[in-house]
């Protein structure tokens, strides 16, 4: 069942805000109502949404969703039913436990793939994998939720996510999560598990690129590109019938902040082919890449160094591969950081059924609308304070989401 249609002032900022949030709720008709008719009182999308919105306001518990929703029923009617108001806390456990993932995930990525292409963005999409560990059982395997998401670097947008089994099966879940995702243009990056040719495969013949980590689960190719780094570094005096050597070229650059010095030395090998055979294996790879860093700790002096290597189709050059593999690790700060911090996802205990992988995709809806108001440069945790209760700021906020 649809929620009521009104006439609306897409110039007057609550008006869009209602939009936003009518748009939100067109999206998830695609997830079937798993209840039965005995006893239903509520609609189905009527529940969805109110967690979703709730859960941008700061509710990460059923008990706060029925406190908040009970407060913001005057508002939620504008584009909700609620024909018996609001529905109670067991509502939305017996909810979240019984919808089936794949469909609530699909009206996820549907939503997220209109906004991202209504904000006309092009750029870096990083690809990795976090487990929920609140949702493991107490031998911390047991029904424990690892799931494989799709960060829009530039936007902060989640594009999509995909549950696997274990962090060794991320192998199988990512192919199915960009099977799901619009490549053409992109440069995707994944670290050193996703490093395979069938992936590899799949991103170019999508129109994508891809930035694959480079370790020793590819071993003869990880050789042979430190190899070809050596060389090209190597001043030696050549014969007429030796191959000529790799071309490289270096950047670097300096960061201070968190207490520590950054040096990165970013270097991008080309013409690499004779010197390394299997690089033929994976489909259009053009650059390999090395970064060496040096953090240096201001307060003890203590000096840690490290050296990386990658594979890109892209012919990056040496600050094009800086930045996209800085831009890589947004992930871990925009979205699993923020996950376990602001969202409090390492400390949820809601379990039930399919709970805790729908919990995912709720919290990546509300992180994906949060990022995106530019009105001021408050923390994901001070905006879902206002949010609560400055109902103002909250109409800003989401009205900003369909001003892009």
């Amino acid at each position: 069942m649809a929620p009521k249609k009104k006439m609306l002032d897409i110039g007057n900022y609550e008006d869009l805000a209602t939009h936003t949030a009518s748009s939100l709720v067109s999206h998830l008709v695609i997830v079937d109502d798993p209840r039965g008719n005995q006893g239903k009182m509520h609609v189905f999308n009527d529940i969805l949404a109110i967690i979703i919105l709730g859960t941008i306001c700061g509710c990460d518990d059923a008990e706060r969703l029925q406190d908040w929703a009970q407060k913001e029923q005057e508002w939620l009617s504008r584009f909700l039913f609620l024909p018996h108001g609001i529905p109670s806390q067991d509502t939305y456990l017996r909810a979240l436990a019984a919808i089936d993932p794949a469909a609530f995930s699909a009206a996820f990525i549907g939503w997220a793939q209109e906004l991202y292409s209504m904000m006309g963005l092009k750029g870096q999409i990083a690809v990795d994998g976090k487990t929920a560990r609140g949702a493991q059982q107490s031998d911390q395997t047991k029904n424990s939720v690892h799931m494989v998401s799709a960060l829009a670097c530039e936007a902060g947008l989640v594009l999509g996510q995909r549950r696997t089994g274990e962090k060794s099966n991320e192998i199988v879940a990512m192919p199915e999560l960009l099977a799901q995702l619009n490549l053409k243009g992109e440069l995707v990056s994944i670290d050193a598990m996703g490093c395979q040719t069938e992936i590899a495969e799949h991103i170019v013949s999508h129109g994508g690129d891809y930035l694959f980590g480079l370790k020793d689960n590819q071993p003869t190719l990880h050789e042979e590109a430190q190899a070809a780094f050596a060389e090209a570094r190597c001043q030696r005096k050549r014969s007429i019938e030796e191959s000529a050597p790799p071309k490289i070229e270096t950047c670097e650059s300096v960061d201070g902040g968190h207490g520590r010095i950054e040096t990165r030395r970013a270097t991008v090998c080309t013409g690499f082919e004779e010197w390394v055979p299997s690089a033929s294996r994976f489909r259009e790879l053009k650059a390999l890449i090395e970064i060496q860093s040096e953090r240096v700790d201001k307060s003890t002096g203590e000096v840690k160094r490290e050296t990386r290597h990658y594979i890109s189709s892209r012919p990056l050059t040496a600050s094009e591969a800086n930045d996209a593999v800085r831009n890589h690790w947004l992930i871990e700060n925009r979205l699993h950081w923020c996950l376990d911090v602001t969202f409090n996802e390492d400390a949820c205990r809601i379990r039930k059924g399919h709970a805790a992988e729908n919990l995912v995709v709720i919290r990546h809806f509300a992180i994906s609308i949060l990022r995106q108001y530019a009105g001021d440069n408050y923390s994901i945790t001070r905006r879902r304070r206002l949010c609560d209760y400055n109902r103002n700021y909250r109409l800003h906020l989401m009205s900003s989401v369909l001003a892009h």
